[in-house]
């Protein structure tokens, strides 16, 4: 260590050391709905009105809520809520008044929002009160409330606080946080005065242990999360090209600007500091996270590497009154930030047969020249901050094959083959989102080093595009860039609204979608979407081509749990596979009979296709059937002689007819609207012309009739034709075969 940086460490030590001049004492009540902050609030008004500050100024949500919404049961916006408790928090300190504010700060960020992002025009002093009510007692407390929730908020906020890594603790900015449990005490108010009479000196014993530590310029838990969150986007999307955020329009829409919408979206607001994350990124540049790590060899041995150097803490700002982060000593957060640096840079270095932890810390000690002491104990604290809570690995995945963050999972030559597979299917099945992926990731591997043209594909397609180029148009899905949003908004279970050909009119209509998936069926790309019906849990479910529908806006801030899009999602595949197609029907009620368990109205949803077939329409038709649900389909079983021979495990139903041309009966039990109008079914029961015959339903037996006529009398009748002059090739082909007659016999010989 320089001695500048030994008199700077002192002086630090120092200013952390003195005690500072006695700041406003503010309470932050924290719990879920129903778990007694009121009571804590009032009794905690009681007992600090007696002392010599002036009496403190109660701030509550449901009190906002009511004024808001003019009602206290409504839950809108936590940031509109957010706002008029931010502006009265600092009306009150202003004034001199400490305050008791209570909601239920489930959420990290909203507890940061005020403990160390408002700017308050005194320091303030910030007291955490955690009411630890069990699950059990807040639902029953609930039953007794005026404006009760539904219990699935509660378990939803309880949730959220017993998130060890981000449950509320001292790192947040608080001086102290008490944990009360109402449920241990008969009489609450002798306990609380336990607690105030013990304060101060709980306080004074957390600073002098953080005297020991040397700030720094991400030593407060707000600017280290910041910073942490930021490296994750960025090792995840490199570029931030994510389309589902809005940036204003008076901003710039720099790579900063870009980073900020999406760390509000992710974690909120209070991490969307623009000229911070600035700040940040040019850290980031200087310190070799977002620039190619070269090491230098000398004599064979590697150069020491770089030490990571965080900023110094402000000279300008006074110590923070609250605890640090983690990472708040420069010794640990050095150590944590080198470790994370190498393993961006280095994401498969292991050795086989050694420990990951063993092997990184000798490797970091051999590159860092003894700089920081590692030893495979204090690395696995840094992975257990760092990596697992703020989503750099998967907290239920392994490393013992190394921690791959955000950089590619496979060897490069293999990366090459997979370009060269999604770039020829991406043309092949005319996918413009495929194809954009494609260019993307061969920018991706050029930037590498990789020349992606020197390197033939192991595997090719025989490269023929089922959609024109002249055919993807500007306006449609099939235009790369509405390609590439809707998949952004599927992804983030985002409502869009598009437009589609009405049917009524013939002109364009909006209609508002959840968009769930991409189908490809036979020469088009479908979307399968389900409307949005407000004040309904479920939609009606539709798939349209892709280039029919055209997106006009994403609706930002509107997506809905996994849960419910996975359950439209298995909806739709339930549809597809009872209806053999992608027609399903324009009734919702309908739709919920057939998704539904056997039942009454599932069978007056569902009809029956009863055929009769000749040996070979028989033969192909048995094998195309299987799209169908097993139980829905009932096969005729095989006469001897016919060479129809029944899969292994088949079980034959229908009894054959032998007297007759079609002696095989085939019954397929599908939903009314597939044999009403389905197009993919007649497409399938027409190409085996004379070879199958409609029983039933009747209205498809006489459209299929009514088919086979209007075919037959597109030709000229005989007499028509004895008076045309036969072609010479026709004329041969009689002669050849010895036959006199029409020119249709001929042809049809």
């Amino acid at each position: 260590m320089t001695p500048s940086t030994a008199s700077t460490t002192a002086s630090q030590r120092r200013r952390s050391s003195d005690p500072p001049a006695r700041p406003l004492r503010c309470h932050l009540l924290i719990g879920p709905p129903a778990s007694g902050k009121s009571t804590l609030a009032r009794l905690l008004a009681a007992l600090l009105s007696g002392t010599e500050e002036p009496p403190p100024c109660y701030i509550s949500s449901r009190d906002i809520r009511a004024e808001i919404f003019g009602d206290r049961g409504v839950f809108g916006p936590w940031d509109d809520i957010a706002a008029v408790m931010h502006q009265r928090i600092q009306e009150a300190v202003g004034s001199g008044a400490p305050v008791i504010v209570e909601a239920t700060f489930s959420r990290r960020a909203w507890r940061l929002a005020i403990t160390q992002r408002l700017e308050l025009p005194v320091p303030v002093e910030w007291i955490g009160w955690w009411l630890r009510t069990p699950r059990e007692l807040c639902q029953q407390w609930n039953q007794r409330r005026d404006h009760s929730v539904p219990e699935q908020v509660i378990d939803n906020h309880v949730s959220l606080l017993g998130q060890t890594p981000f449950s509320p603790s001292r790192s947040e900015g608080f001086a102290a946080v008490v944990c009360v449990e109402p449920h241990h005490h008969e009489q609450l108010e002798p306990h609380l005065q336990v607690v105030l009479g013990k304060l101060e000196r709980r306080i004074s014993a957390a600073r002098n242990r953080d005297a020991r530590l040397i700030p720094h310029g991400y030593s407060r838990l707000l600017e280290c999360e910041r910073l942490l969150h930021l490296i994750q986007l960025l090792s995840r999307q490199p570029e931030l090209t994510a389309t589902n955020v809005q940036v204003s329009p008076e901003e710039s829409a720099g790579l900063a600007e870009r980073a900020a919408a999406q760390l509000s979206q992710l974690h909120g607001p209070c991490y969307a500091d623009v000229s911070a994350i600035a700040a940040d990124l040019d850290w980031l540049r200087q310190q070799g996270f977002t620039t190619a790590w070269r090491v230098n060899s000398e004599k064979g041995k590697p150069a020491p590497l770089r030490a990571v150097e965080p900023p110094p803490w402000p000279a300008s700002q006074p110590l923070s009154p609250g605890g640090w982060s983690a990472l708040g000593d420069r010794e640990a957060f050095c150590r944590a930030l080198t470790l994370l640096r190498h393993i961006l840079h280095h994401p498969f270095d292991r050795q086989e047969g050694v420990a990951i932890d063993h092997h990184l810390a000798a490797r970091l000690k051999t590159l860092s020249g003894g700089l920081h002491c590692w030893t495979p104990r204090q690395l696995h604290q840094s992975i257990t901050a760092i990596l697992t809570p703020y989503g750099f690995r998967d907290a239920a995945g392994s490393g013992r094959h190394g921690y791959a963050l955000g950089a590619s999972l496979l060897p490069l030559p293999l990366q090459v083959e997979i370009h060269g597979l999604l770039q020829a299917n991406a043309d092949r099945l005319g996918d413009p989102s495929g194809q954009a992926i494609a260019r993307e990731l061969g920018k991706r591997l050029q930037r590498s080093g990789i020349a992606i043209e020197a390197v033939p594909p192991v595997r090719t397609f025989f490269n023929r595009s089922l959609l024109a180029g002249d055919q993807r148009r500007s306006g449609t899905l099939l235009n790369t860039e509405q390609a590439e949003q809707l998949r952004g908004a599927i992804q983030q279970h985002q409502r869009v609204v598009l437009t589609a050909l009405a049917a009524s009119h013939g002109g364009l209509e909006e209609i508002r979608v959840w968009p769930l998936q991409l189908i490809f069926h036979t020469s088009a790309w479908y979307l399968l979407f389900e409307h949005d019906h407000i004040g309904q849990m479920e939609g009606l479910l539709a798939c349209r081509r892709i280039d029919q529908l055209g997106l006009r806006r994403i609706e930002i801030g509107s997506c809905r749990s996994q849960p419910s899009h996975a359950a439209a999602l298995l909806r739709g595949e339930t549809l597809q596979h009872c209806c053999g197609s992608l027609e399903f029907g324009d009734a919702l009620q309908a739709q919920q009979a057939v998704c539904g368990t056997p039942s009454e109205q599932r069978s007056k949803a569902m009809g029956t296709l009863q055929l009769s077939c000749d040996a070979a329409a028989f033969a192909l038709l048995r094998e195309e059937v299987r799209r169908f649900p097993a139980a829905a389909v009932r096969l005729s079983r095989a006469l001897p002689g016919d060479g129809v021979l029944s899969p292994l495990g088949e079980q034959a139903e229908l009894l054959p007819c032998s007297r007759s041309s079609h002696p095989y009966p085939v019954e397929i039990d599908l939903p009314l609207w597939t044999l009403e109008r389905d197009q993919d079914l007649r497409r399938w029961l027409y190409a085996l012309g004379g070879g199958v015959r409609i029983e039933a339903p009747l209205s498809l037996q006489r459209e299929h009739r009514h088919w086979l006529q209007s075919a037959l009398a597109a030709y000229p009748r005989r007499r028509e034709i004895k008076k045309q002059r036969v072609p010479k090739r026709l004329r041969q082909t009689a002669g050849a075969t010895g036959r006199r007659g029409s020119v249709l016999e001929v042809a049809e010989s």
